[in-house]
């Protein structure tokens, strides 16, 4: 039986030992940096070491802020279908007010600067029936600000779904106010792909293009006010637009060039020119090297034949060996109805479809053929992160409307080598003031007592190291730690006071071990039991720190017991069993 102990004993401290390794490995580098380049597997040592927290190894603190008035008029479009005659003058109302207020309380100033008989009168369906007339502008109000109140709920999760495809362990991310969500990532490196895999909205279309290049001359040709616009278009192979003839006419173009000197012009002439666009639009291509110094402009028609809500299943994959694109990445998607896909292709064999996200022409492939089987690739040089990122996006789906980042602060890893030794500092304190109370005052036990606190410590580490744990090490971590080292004397304390007690009623030591050890295991069981509950309730409802502090308290009591149940009374035993010990000195 004793042997069987050792055996548990020994194997979980040589697992524990190699399990923190990696944690030495890599940290010691990071925050020394003298050879972290030279490291060969960084991130596959990344992958098995304790993660920290953001005030420890630093990271991003974001502060991100809905566009009021875009998610306003989105939930116009979305579910109110109605021709809004008046919508111009209610979109610059909510512009001006939306810049005195940074709350749903803009919704209290729209009706004051609006005309609320309008807004009554248009949204006279939404309006329950049994509402009296006189209540009706306070029930429109409660409807507008919980519809728009839900929309940032469903933000703050669709952002939580991105984030948690980067791989990282337990971000922050909670809401502030009415229009804002605060975002901590700890241990991000690449803060560019942060910020736009957080920030885009993740608007997926399929719209077709324009005909051909007669579409091009119709629009640039009959309009005046954009016939400006010319001198900077190029068809193909340098030849303008302008130079537009008859044996070009049956070319098939999906789009023009724009040199990327000329962009800003072109942007402006096109938007001051929106009203003329009552049926298309003109949307930029995707950013591509390979264009030497140009880019794509498209044009394209207005009407969406289908949405980001009808496709399902997108995945990053690459394409296999044999095949022409070997090695690229590339999004495949299916469709929810397979049928509309179908119908699509067939209606416009011959022209392009545009695959559009977030306003920019990923591709435009030619529709050769009815398409059947409602599958599709979107491709396009996509990097592998670029490619997961994209995929990330499509399965957190649409933000409700555009987000602009309204703060953001890098912080250092120096401050987190500040607060880690801190922490070690405080926890060798607290160590060192129990380390010398237990021997002083149990004498040889305190001496075991201070062994299994130190090992109680190595199993926390090694299993907060495990990537299954998957758990975050930060500030309130390391308190939880200095509790459980509390805790893990309290253990022996209350084990040790029951020899004490035994002492005086049996004269053999081993019944005296023995009977001390059962009668202090209820003890220790209520007492930590209690705790394990109410760690569990803050790891459910808490998040971010708080979900740390659960589990290292956690992870604490469960060591904790081990050791001063199992590991003491392994050391007792074969300590006693080796020595002829008539008296025990305690």
């Amino acid at each position: 039986m004793l042997y069987f102990r050792w055996i548990i004993f020994l194997g979980l401290t040589i697992l524990s030992i190699f399990g923190i390794m990696p944690t030495y490995d890599y940290y010691s580098n990071y925050f020394g940096k003298d050879n972290f380049e030279n490291l060969s597997s960084v991130e596959e040592l990344k992958d098995r070491s304790l993660t920290l927290g953001l005030d420890l190894q630093g990271g991003i603190h974001m502060v991100l802020e809905l566009d009021l008035v875009d998610l306003f008029l989105n939930l116009i479009n979305d579910e109110y279908k109605n021709d809004f005659s008046d919508l111009e003058k209610f979109e610059n109302n909510l512009k001006n007010i939306s810049k005195i207020s940074t709350s749903l309380t803009f919704i209290d100033i729209l009706f004051e600067k609006y005309d609320n008989e309008s807004l009554i009168n248009y949204y006279s369906d939404f309006i329950p029936e049994s509402t009296e007339v006189e209540d009706e502008l306070q029930v429109l109000k409660s409807i507008f600000k919980e519809k728009l109140s839900a929309k940032l709920l469903s933000s703050t999760e669709i952002i939580r779904n991105r984030v948690d495809a980067m791989g990282v362990t337990e971000p922050i991310i909670q809401t502030k106010g009415n229009n804002q969500i605060v975002i901590e990532i700890a241990g991000i490196q690449d803060t560019s792909r942060a910020e736009a895999l957080i920030k885009n909205t993740g608007k997926l279309e399929f719209v077709v293009v324009k005909d051909n290049s007669k579409a091009w001359a119709k629009i640039l040709n009959n309009d005046s006010k954009l016939n400006g616009i010319t001198e900077y278009l190029f068809l193909f192979d340098g030849v303008s637009i302008t130079k537009y003839d008859s044996d070009i006419v049956d070319r098939i173009i999906p789009y023009v060039f724009v040199k990327n000197e000329n962009k800003e012009k072109v942007e402006n002439i096109l938007n001051n020119n929106k009203s003329l666009l009552i049926d298309s639009q003109f949307l930029w291509g995707k950013n591509n090297h390979e264009l030497n110094g140009f880019s794509q402009l498209f044009y394209l028609n207005k009407y969406v034949e289908l949405s980001g809500n009808e496709i399902k299943n997108p995945r990053a994959q690459q394409f296999p060996i044999e095949d022409m694109n070997s090695g690229q990445w590339y999004i495949s998607l299916e469709f929810v109805n397979p049928r509309d896909f179908e119908e699509i292709t067939d209606d416009n064999k011959g022209k392009f479809l545009a695959i559009i996200l977030d306003e920019e022409v990923k591709m435009a492939p030619r529709i050769n053929q009815k398409i059947a089987g409602g599958r599709a690739q979107i491709t396009g040089n996509f990097s592998k992160t670029e490619a997961k990122d994209m995929e990330a996006i499509l399965i957190a789906g649409e933000l409700p409307s555009k987000i602009y980042i309204a703060s953001k602060l890098q912080v250092d890893a120096s401050l987190g080598a500040d607060s880690i030794n801190s922490g070690f500092k405080s926890i060798i304190i607290a160590l060192s003031l129990i380390l010398v109370f237990m021997v002083f005052y149990y004498k040889g036990f305190g001496l075991l007592a201070n062994f299994a606190m130190i090992l109680n410590l190595l199993f926390i580490i090694a299993f907060l190291s495990n990537p299954w744990i998957n758990a975050t090490l930060s500030l309130p971590g390391i308190a939880g730690i200095i509790l459980t080292v509390g805790m893990a004397i309290d253990a022996n304390v209350i084990i040790f006071e029951r020899i004490r007690e035994e002492m005086s009623r049996h004269k053999n030591i081993m019944d005296i071990i023995d009977y001390s050890y059962r009668r202090a295991f209820k003890t220790i069981l209520d007492s930590n039991l209690t705790t394990l509950i109410s760690a569990g309730s803050l790891y459910l409802f808490g998040s971010g720190p708080i979900k740390g502090f659960a589990v290292t308290l956690s992870l604490g009591i469960i060591c904790s017991m081990f050791t001063a149940i199992f590991v003491t009374k392994t050391l007792v035993l074969t300590f006693l069993k080796n020595k002829k010990i008539k008296k025990l000195s305690i």
